[in-house]
């Protein structure tokens, strides 16, 4: 009996070691937070694409809760997983070079999810950001190309608020040395945090007397916060831009509160994040993919979808697409209702 107990061990250790029939790719994504919207949903888009896409591939992830050496840690956590593919969505863009490092020096591919990592072998996947400041900031010169403007901007630690803030100046520049426009503030706001927003929008409108004519604002999140700052002194019609398409954001444009979101669909960013991570494991080029040149001058491979800005002219492209439904969008709109809410 133990004779052939050994026998028996021996093949079942030899077997699981050599023939791993339920072997799995693993594909790594560290989200730098969870606390907006829309990273849920470009998360269910990285899932459905590799269902799509089939064969082994699998999901696993980490939150770093806002920390920058959380996420170290889960990206190192990651590694040691065995991950093929890592997609790194950074709390700070700097900090995380090293890990991300590791990650190459180990022959894993790294996907630089939406905020730009300064390292020439990352593969930049975004959304033109230099053209979601200037659909931004268009919208409201469209409605409103005088009087005193507000900048909130968002954490000016992250380099991709250098991106937004050219594409926005593109538009201002010119009608700020015209003298159309004065820029009575400029803020930044710590990780982008709604209430933070909000309590910034208050002190400035304290600051001018409530002299604000226009709120240039750099995502729907704190453009929540800023319309409350807005609401309370009786100001919520005034000009105030976003983006990410937020549900909330985009029943904000519907109500007339908020002028434009710039709709960046992280549903379809997240499955070209599954698309790129798979061909890069695969060793194929991306498609449709460009140079995107770092703030130190390394050229990386990029590849940039395009934004589209949505008004009270076009809420429909946002219900066609099935990303809000109408009763969402129009919860509210009682009056001036936009043709989706008709």
């Amino acid at each position: 009996m133990i004779k052939y107990l050994k026998i028996f061990v021996g093949v079942f250790v030899l077997t699981s070691f050599t023939v791993p029939l339920f072997a799995q790719t693993l594909i790594g994504v560290s989200w730098r937070h969870f606390q907006e919207e829309r990273w849920r949903i470009d998360e269910a888009g990285i899932k459905d694409m590799l269902a799509e896409i089939g064969g082994d591939y699998k999901y696993i992830s980490a939150d770093a809760q806002s920390d920058p050496q959380k996420q170290i840690t889960d990206v190192e956590g990651l590694i040691a997983r065995g991950i093929s593919a890592l997609i790194l969505l950074p709390q700070d863009s700097d900090g995380i070079v090293g890990a991300l490092g590791r990650a190459i020096d180990e022959g894993i591919p790294v996907i630089a999810y939406d905020i730009p990592i300064d390292h020439p072998d990352a593969v930049f996947l975004s959304f033109d950001n230099v053209a979601v400041g200037r659909l931004e900031a268009q919208p409201l010169a469209d409605v409103h190309p005088h009087g005193r403007w507000a900048i909130i901007k968002g954490d000016c630690t992250m380099p991709i608020v250098d991106l937004f803030f050219a594409g926005q100046q593109e538009v201002i520049n010119p009608l700020i040395e015209s003298g159309a426009i004065e820029i009575v503030a400029d803020e930044c706001v710590d990780n982008w945090k709604p209430d933070v927003a909000q309590s910034t929008m208050e002190q400035i409108l304290t600051k001018t007397n409530n002299g604000v004519d226009v709120a240039l604002v750099m995502n729907d999140g704190m453009a929540g916060g800023v319309v409350a700052a807005l609401k309370a002194q009786g100001m919520e019609g005034i000009p105030v831009s976003g983006q990410d398409g937020d549900l909330a954001a985009l029943n904000r444009v519907a109500l007339g509160h908020q002028t434009v979101s710039v709709w960046k669909n992280s549903y379809e960013l997240g499955k070209a994040a599954a698309r790129v991570a798979v061909a890069l494991i695969e060793g194929k080029t991306p498609e449709n993919t460009t140079t995107f040149v770092t703030p130190s001058g390394h050229n990386q491979v990029a590849r940039l979808l395009e934004p589209i800005a949505i008004t009270k002219d076009n809420l429909n492209l946002v219900v066609d697409s099935g990303w809000i439904s109408k009763e969402k969008l129009c919860q509210g709109v009682t009056s001036n209702a936009p043709d989706a809410c008709k």
